[in-house]
């Protein structure tokens, strides 16, 4: 610190002047570039990915109602053939690869890759709404992809 002093002591009054004009700029310049930028760039992308999370739980929101709306209507249209086959040609309309699929009586598991999260809700509603149906349990989970999810298992019954 005393070596500082004294530098700082030998220098002429126009150079302290100019030293510490500079000091001033690049204290404002690390304020600046150093945490409000990153602060305020922090801040838009947490609103953006708010909004976002938003506008899928939204319309996640809109799908469950719908798919409860039809549940409680009891009127189900009745699909012909076994559950594999209804399964898998709505998963092809849907451009949808199931992985592994394990039939149980009136009920069938299904699993599925990194799809997406949109084609996949229109697909189930599509087996409750169309095919009669009924969406026993769903289990999913983030894949690494935006807008994809894993499907962990989807159970279905008649």
């Amino acid at each position: 610190m005393e070596n500082l002093q004294n530098w700082w002591r030998g220098l002429a009054q126009r150079e302290q002047q100019l030293v510490g004009t500079c000091a001033v700029f690049a204290i404002i310049g690390i304020l600046y570039w150093g945490i409000w930028t990153p602060i305020a760039n922090a801040q838009e992308e947490a609103e953006r990915n708010f909004a976002s999370a938003n506008a899928t739980l939204n319309h996640v929101k809109q799908t469950a109602s719908k798919i409860a709306g039809l549940q409680q209507t009891g009127g189900k249209p009745k699909a012909n053939g076994s559950l594999s086959s209804i399964v898998n040609s709505t998963a092809g309309k849907y451009k949808l690869v199931i992985t592994r699929m394990q039939p149980q009586g009136d009920k069938i598991q299904l699993w599925m890759d990194d799809v997406p999260f949109e084609a996949l809700l229109n697909y189930l509603f599509d087996l409750v709404e169309s095919k009669g149906l009924t969406l026993d349990s769903v289990d999913l989970a983030e894949s690494d992809q935006a807008g994809f999810v894993k499907v962990r298992r989807v159970q279905l019954s008649r």
